[in-house]
């Protein structure tokens, strides 16, 4: 029986992870499904362009953006292992394969070249693959070797706020160009639960890390950003909405860049296109390089 247990197993979860997959992406699909069913009553017309008569612009635009996560964090040892750090690989991964929960909303005010624009976005992903790739125990290294790892998984929370004001520099028929300034905060809560082979041990076994030892850690990114935004308009209605920007404060560096295709109609507007965000830090950092890739489909009402 144990070992007919013990073959099972795997496949269950097998069975299991691609029905939770299933699962969230028919949210996806149900939420933009009721968007588009209520948009048309909606007092929408176009995304917000700089205009010469006097006036205020405001414009909504829910959207659902499916990045692939990757990237590295360092965490501080328990205080049974001493001191030192661990710094564990996250697995390149969709966040449909993970997500308990998400949303995300932008919001702009125009007036004339004037702009304010904001963006939120929060999300609660569950456990996904990561593997651990090395332990400092105060300076004296401890290696991991690769087939240690028996089903190591980190959970991710967090919230990003985007605030910016922005100023239209060109325009014309073409569209326009927008340079901007402001900031972004990152809240992310990390936790791995290492499932390892064995123990890591330091050189001279005057420590050690236990191999199902559960690692946790919080941190706040506070970065002042630059950048350019706008859209280029094609014509029957087709245009390319893109924005880029990048920055540091908490992080050595980050950067976000973001172009789509969109499509105006008498309701409203729609934009599919892909959005790639990046963040780096240094020293015993949670976060040491952070990276979020991935399509996005998009709203937009403007009144």
């Amino acid at each position: 029986m144990t070992l007919m247990h013990a073959e099972t197993c795997p496949h269950d979860r097998q069975l299991r992870a691609l029905n939770m997959r299933k699962v969230h992406a028919l949210h996806w699909v149900a939420l933009v499904l009721v968007l588009l069913a209520f948009a048309p009553v909606m007092p929408a017309q176009a995304q917000t362009a700089p205009r010469t008569e006097p006036g205020w612009q405001f414009s909504l635009t829910p959207y659902a953006w499916v990045p692939s996560i990757d990237g590295t964090l360092r965490y501080q040892l328990p205080a049974q292992a001493g001191a030192g750090s661990a710094d564990v690989a996250k697995d390149s991964f969709s966040v449909l394969e993970a997500l308990n929960f998400a949303a995300m909303i932008a919001a702009e005010a125009r007036y004339q070249r004037y702009s304010l624009l904001t963006d939120f976005i929060y999300m609660d992903l569950g456990g996904s693959g990561s593997k651990l790739r090395s332990v400092d125990f105060a300076g004296s290294n401890g290696g991991v070797a690769a087939n240690l790892d028996r089903g190591t998984e980190s959970s991710l929370s967090g919230s990003l706020w985007t605030l910016m004001g922005g100023y239209t520099v060109t325009q014309g028929d073409w569209g326009h160009a927008d340079i901007t300034g402001g900031f972004r905060l990152f809240s992310l809560s990390a936790e791995t639960n290492l499932r390892l082979s064995g123990d890591v041990t330091a050189p001279g076994g005057t420590a050690s890390l236990n191999r199902n030892a559960r690692l946790s850690d919080s941190a706040t990114l506070f970065d002042g950003i630059v950048g350019l935004r706008g859209r280029f308009v094609i014509g029957n209605g087709v245009f390319v909405p893109y924005a880029f920007d990048i920055g540091t404060g908490s992080s050595s560096l980050t950067w976000q860049a973001s172009a789509a295709l969109g499509y105006q109609m008498n309701w409203g507007s729609v934009a599919l296109g892909w959005r790639h965000l990046s963040y780096e830090q240094s020293g015993n950092r949670l976060v040491q390089d952070l990276s979020f890739s991935g399509p996005f489909l998009a709203l937009n009402f403007t009144f």
